[in-house]
């Protein structure tokens, strides 16, 4: 599984720089994609503020595995002392409970991608 963070998201709803890449490696690997539900509020967020179309961006939610916030997720944030921002320290909590079964994160943010492989994450490269 390969853990799609909010700021790839993004630009499978925003034209950006990496954004025809992004869309390539999302459609080639969409059955393969996982994230936290922090993804749906996060890209609803977007929507809302861009006046893009949320029926958009529940597209992009729809074909992403969404790994609820628990508790143990919370503690592992805590644990991992990242020194992320709050969101970012929760998708990586996520990630990092997932476990073995998240072989990259695809983020274009270059701190989580940091702490990401501290966490022995590697950042997929597109």
């Amino acid at each position: 599984m390969i853990y799609l963070d909010t700021s790839a998201a993004v630009k499978l709803l925003i034209d950006e720089p990496e954004s025809a890449q992004t869309r390539a490696f999302f459609d080639a690997h969409e059955s393969a994609l996982v994230s936290s539900t922090l993804l749906a509020v996060e890209l609803n967020a977007v929507a809302d503020r861009r006046l893009i179309s949320t029926d958009a961006a529940n597209d992009v939610i729809e074909r992403v595995a969404l790994v609820s916030l628990d508790d143990q997720v919370a503690a592992t944030a805590i644990a991992l002392h990242s020194g992320l921002r709050t969101l970012d320290a929760l998708h990586l909590a996520t990630a990092v409970h997932i476990g073995d079964t998240v072989e990259g994160i695809l983020c274009f943010d270059a701190e989580l991608n940091a702490a990401a492989s501290r966490a022995g994450i590697p950042a997929v490269r597109l």
